[in-house]
C-alpha cells in the first residue's frame, strides 16, 4: 500500500502548483523520506528536515510538507539571468520610498509596524486616518518569502490605486506588502525560524507566531475590519485563485467568490478565470479572515518563476494588479 502511495505522490507532485502538505503516519513518513526531502512539522510549529533521529508514535498522524524541486529553491545566483527579476526586500524598501510623496498626497503613509525575526521592517501602507464610510481592501504579500512575483503585482495595484481618485472615494487600502522579509531575503518559503507563516494565524493573536503575530495584532488594533482580503502568492506553474467549496459557508458565499473570479478572468488573460477549490488549513490567512470576518477572502496565485523568454514581463505582472483593482471596482466584494 505504501508503495502505491509513494508512486501516486511523486506523480502528483510533478504536475502540481504549490507545495504539498499531508497528514501521514510514522510508517508512511519514513518510507516517503527515502524518496523525497520531507519537511516535518515539530512541536514548535517549525518545518524541519525529517531524519531518522526523530521519534514518531505509531498510532498518530503528523503534518509534513514535500519540498520544492531544486531549481525553485536554489539561491539567487544567476536567477535574474533566467527568470524575471527576483523581488527582494530591497525592492519593497525602494518602491515604498519612491511612492512616499504620492501616498502622502492622497492622505496615505507607509511605516514599519515591527521587525521580522532577523530584524527587517514589517511595512504597513494605509490611510493616515481610516474612514468608516469606505470599504476596506486588505492585502497581504509574501507570506512565503520566495514567491516574488506577488510583489510585482502589488506594485501595479498600488500605482493604480494612487492614480484613481474615483476608486478611492469608495475604497481604502490596508496593505502589508511583505509579511516574510527574511524569507524573501533568504529565498525561502519559510521565515527565519523555519515556520510557514501561512499556517500560523490563530484566532487568538497571542497564539500566532513571529511576523504574523506582529501584523495580526497591529491590524486588529488599527483597522479591525475589512470587506475583502487578497493574499498574494506564487505558484509553481500557473495562475489561479484559491477559493472554498460550495458547502464551506453557503451557496451565496460560493457564488460571490465565483463572480469575483469570473470578473477577474475577463480582465486578466493570465488568470483567465482559473481557480482551484481548497478549504485550506485552518491557520491560513485566507481561512482566518473568512471565518473571523465573514468576508470574501481569496488567495491569488501567479507563477513564482517566470522565464525571461518574452512571454510575460514585469509590466504584465503590474497589469495583473490593475486587473485586481478593476475587478473590485465592479462591486463583487462584499458577502451577500
Amino acid at each position: 500500500m505504501l508503495k502505491y502511495f509513494i508512486i501516486a505522490l511523486l506523480s502528483f507532485q510533478s504536475f502540481s502548483d504549490c507545495i504539498h502538505e499531508f497528514q501521514k503516519t510514522a510508517e508512511e513518513i519514513q518510507t516517503l523520506a527515502k524518496y523525497q526531502n520531507v519537511l516535518f512539522l515539530n512541536e514548535d510549529n517549525q518545518f524541519i528536515n525529517f531524519h531518522s533521529g526523530i521519534s514518531l508514535e505509531k498510532n498518530r498522524d503528523y503534518t509534513i510538507q514535500v519540498s520544492h524541486p531544486k531549481r525553485l529553491t536554489e539561491s539567487n545566483k544567476g536567477y535574474n539571468d533566467r527568470y524575471l527579476e527576483y523581488y527582494s526586500y530591497a525592492h519593497i524598501q525602494k518602491f515604498l520610498s519612491n511612492q512616499s510623496s504620492s501616498l502622502n498626497n492622497i492622505g496615505y503613509s507607509y511605516k514599519s509596524i515591527g521587525k521580522s525575526v532577523q530584524g527587517r521592517n514589517l511595512y504597513y501602507v494605509a490611510p493616515k486616518k481610516l474612514s468608516n464610510k469606505k470599504k476596506t481592501i486588505l492585502m497581504f504579500g509574501r507570506h512565503h518569502g520566495d514567491e516574488g512575483t506577488a510583489n510585482w503585482i502589488i506594485e501595479g495595484f498600488v500605482r493604480k490605486f494612487i492614480k484613481d481618485a474615483n476608486f478611492r472615494e469608495k475604497y481604502q487600502l490596508v496593505l502589508y506588502p511583505m509579511v516574510n522579509p527574511d524569507g524573501a531575503e533568504n529565498h525561502s518559503r519559510y521565515n527565519a525560524r523555519r515556520r510557514d507563516l501561512n499556517r500560523v494565524w490563530h484566532s487568538n493573536p497571542e497564539k500566532s507566531y513571529d511576523e504574523v503575530k506582529v501584523i495580526q495584532k497591529h491590524f486588529l488594533s488599527q483597522a479591525g475590519k475589512a470587506d475583502i482580503m487578497l493574499d498574494m502568492h506564487g505558484s509553481f506553474t500557473e495562475d489561479f485563485i484559491y477559493r472554498v467549496d460550495r458547502n464551506f459557508l453557503s451557496s451565496d458565499y460560493y457564488n460571490m467568490q465565483q463572480s469575483f473570479i469570473d470578473t477577474l478572468g475577463a480582465l486578466d488573460p493570465y488568470q483567465n478565470g482559473n481557480f482551484q477549490i481548497s478549504n485550506g488549513h485552518k491557520k491560513m490567512a485566507r481561512i482566518y479572515f473568512l471565518k473571523n470576518f465573514n468576508i470574501n477572502s481569496l488567495t491569488h496565485e501567479t507563477p513564482r518563476d517566470i522565464r525571461r523568454n518574452g512571454s510575460r514581463s514585469i509590466e504584465d505582472l503590474n497589469q495583473q494588479g490593475i486587473a485586481l483593482l478593476e475587478t473590485i471596482n465592479k462591486e463583487v466584494v462584499v458577502k451577500k
